[in-house]
């Protein structure tokens, strides 16, 4: 009953604001169709809202069906909440409603159109002293939250699209960082050439994310394990190497970096089934007084969280690689919701041994490590990279493209 009250608030805010408008501007102005008219987002929202609660017939089948409630609810219904409240304020309350409502269409119209299609390639150079001789020039590429089942109609074409800027990259190593699809395995059928397409020196990698585990389904544990198997065995397929909780060995030339992946890990509510002691394994040994390994290691943790909560305790990656935020899909001025529920959110953000606290005042740091996010031009030893997504889990986008990051490493003398 908790899950429902926000659908019945939103949906009963709807309500008031109609009859609102309706009473105050349509009834005494406009012409009879108008006023049938008037009333039609908010059928097809409460129909909708009526099939989910008493014929649902599960997220993944009613995936389309959430899509349409959700888009008539922000095209429709927000817009005209907004304006509501807003017309009380005296003088100005109706223009500014009015501008407010048109700005949110503008918003909503343009992210599920122009905005989810964008894609950009980011590119960061990793130096340190760190990276081995031979492997000066090495390029990984980072992707992650591709929440497949999200192409489709539309955006079906995006996908290889996105695959095919991938490859143009010419990696020597590939890795998704979690987040395969929104529901379950079904949805990457279709995508198994393009996924199976994706090519590097050495190989894809990749790990789990919370949307990874069918958990959004409900099933009986049984089903629910089997779920997650096949999840596991499609990417497996795919030709790509999953690693769950357990680390690799990249050799060239007599030097050698280190892959640790570990499953997901997030803060509650999210799954907690990263172990970081049985990714890390026989590397533990070989751990130096700073929790650092001998040669270059590379993390891949789904959440951003696990970076500073789970994974620093124990083990001091030289390089982290997250996704899981998707920047919240939106960004306005620099500015996105994802920084008020994440510390780190999107982007680079490097971690200096010698900084007790953090140039743009957040202190809270585990280890007394300082992290300065994005801009720090004088030491870089370690860094988090955390992808603001590749897909998502409705199809909008505002601000915050979707994003395949390149990093290559050089060998600091």
């Amino acid at each position: 009953m908790v899950k429902l009250f926000i659908p019945i608030l939103v949906i009963g805010l709807c309500l008031c604001s109609d009859l609102y408008i309706f009473m105050r501007y349509i009834k005494p102005l406009a012409p009879c169709w108008a006023k049938w008219l008037w009333w039609l987002p908010l059928a097809i929202v409460l129909a909708l809202f009526a099939k989910f609660l008493f014929f649902n017939a599960g997220l993944e089948k009613e995936y389309t069906a959430t899509n349409i409630f959700l888009l008539v609810m922000v095209l429709f219904c927000i817009p005209k909440i907004l304006f509501s409240i807003l017309s009380f304020i005296p003088k100005v309350g109706e223009y500014l409603g009015i501008a407010v409502a048109l700005a949110v269409i503008y918003i909503i119209l343009y992210g599920i159109t122009l905005g989810f299609t964008q894609l950009r390639v980011k590119h960061i150079t990793f130096e340190s002293s760190r990276v081995p001789a031979a492997f000066d020039g090495y390029k990984i590429v980072q992707f992650s939250d591709s929440h497949t089942g999200s192409f489709r109609g539309p955006y079906a074409h995006l996908l290889q699209q996105s695959i095919d800027t991938i490859n143009a990259q010419h990696p020597d190593l590939v890795c998704f960082v979690g987040d395969i699809e929104n529901f379950s395995p079904n949805e990457l059928e279709p995508h198994r050439a393009a996924f199976s397409s994706i090519k590097a020196t050495d190989g894809v990698m990749t790990i789990m994310g919370n949307h990874d585990y069918s958990t959004y389904l409900r099933l009986p544990p049984k089903e629910e394990a089997a779920m997650v198997q096949r999840t596991r065995d499609v990417q497996r397929s795919f030709g790509w190497d999953m690693l769950e909780n357990e680390n690799r060995t990249i050799r060239r030339n007599g030097d050698s970096i280190l892959v640790i992946g570990e499953e997901n890990w997030g803060l509650p509510p999210f799954p907690q089934y990263g172990d970081i002691y049985k990714a890390v394994g026989t590397i533990a040994s070989t751990l130096d007084k700073d929790r650092r390994t001998p040669t270059l290691s590379l993390m891949l943790t789904h959440d951003p969280n696990a970076w500073r909560h789970h994974v620093m305790p124990v083990i001091v990656p030289d390089i982290t690689l997250s996704g899981h935020t998707h920047g919240t899909q939106f960004g306005l001025f620099g500015w996105s919701p994802a920084s008020m529920m994440y510390e780190e959110w999107g982007g680079e953000y490097y971690l200096n041994e010698n900084d007790n606290g953090n140039e743009n005042g957040n202190d809270n740091v585990n280890d007394n490590y300082g992290v300065v996010s994005r801009t720090n031009e004088n030491d870089r030893p370690t860094l988090l990279s955390v992808s603001t997504g590749f897909g998502g889990n409705f199809p909008f986008r505002f601000n915050m493209p979707r994003e395949v990051i390149v990093i290559t490493l050089k060998h600091k003398k």
